[in-house]
């Protein structure tokens, strides 16, 4: 059964899956109906649906001298998965710290598509640390990309409190702007301007942790590169404060 994929997708194992969409057609039911309906043996039943129980998809309650059984709204899907997600956020410090010395050692990632610059945004702000940016004109993004910056990115990096230096090129024709800070104490941004005789980034250098991010956002070139080495994210925070200065 299709539902049944999608429930082991997002957690359940086979007979939990089999279990909970008996109870959720059955209504509150005997573990004997559970399991007739499911097909599991008797057995496996009560092990399975102690689990669910466990995991806040099923409730029991006794009526007279039998114990019957009620599946959760569907909507406590949503609370098992939270559930997983917290799990995971508490172990993550203790995965990383095991992870081999190896990975350590300079990497190169390729990202195509919207999707994958949307997974590079994603990582730079999936943890503390402020970003530097050394940002692409304006007029250059695919439209489909400042959009999602715009709408969805940004409402989630401010959301999350991360800061941001920006230098980007003075679009506005007032020349008063050129060599100029701007600060955006709401948007967690201060920007620095520099006129179009000077700036010569027609893609987004992101830097960022122990990161650089280069990202092409034409249309037809939608790719970002993440580079992971503490030396050329080192180097290129020098480039970046020669033009911020």
């Amino acid at each position: 059964m299709l539902l049944e994929q999608y429930l082991q997708n997002i957690g359940l194992s086979d007979k939990q899956a089999k279990i909970y969409l008996a109870g959720l057609q059955l209504g509150p039911a005997s573990l004997q109906e559970l399991t007739k309906t499911s097909g599991l043996k008797r057995t496996t039943g009560y092990e399975v649906i102690d689990e669910l129980i466990a995991q806040n998809l099923f409730t029991v309650s006794q009526k007279g001298k039998r114990k019957v059984f009620t599946a959760q709204e569907p909507d406590n899907l949503l609370l098992f998965l939270k559930q997983r997600e917290n799990i995971l956020s508490q172990i993550m410090p203790d995965l990383e710290a095991l992870k081999n010395t190896s990975a350590k050692k300079p990497a190169i990632r390729i990202y195509d598509g919207i999707s994958g610059i949307k997974q590079v945004y994603q990582d730079m702000i999936k943890k503390p640390g402020e970003i530097l940016a050394l940002a692409a004109p304006r007029q250059m993004i695919a439209k489909t990309i400042l959009n999602y910056l715009t709408n969805e990115w940004k409402p989630l990096r401010l959301k999350v409190g991360i800061t941001m230096r920006r230098v980007n090129i003075n679009e506005s024709g007032e020349v008063t702007r050129d060599f100029t800070h701007s600060e955006f104490p709401r948007k967690l941004e201060i920007v620095k301007y520099l006129p179009a005789e000077h700036y010569p980034f027609s893609v987004g250098i992101y830097i960022y942790r122990q990161k650089v991010a280069f990202v092409s956002f034409a249309e037809d070139e939608l790719t970002a590169i993440m580079v992971r080495s503490p030396q050329v994210n080192r180097t290129m925070k020098m480039i970046f404060e020669m033009y911020w200065k």
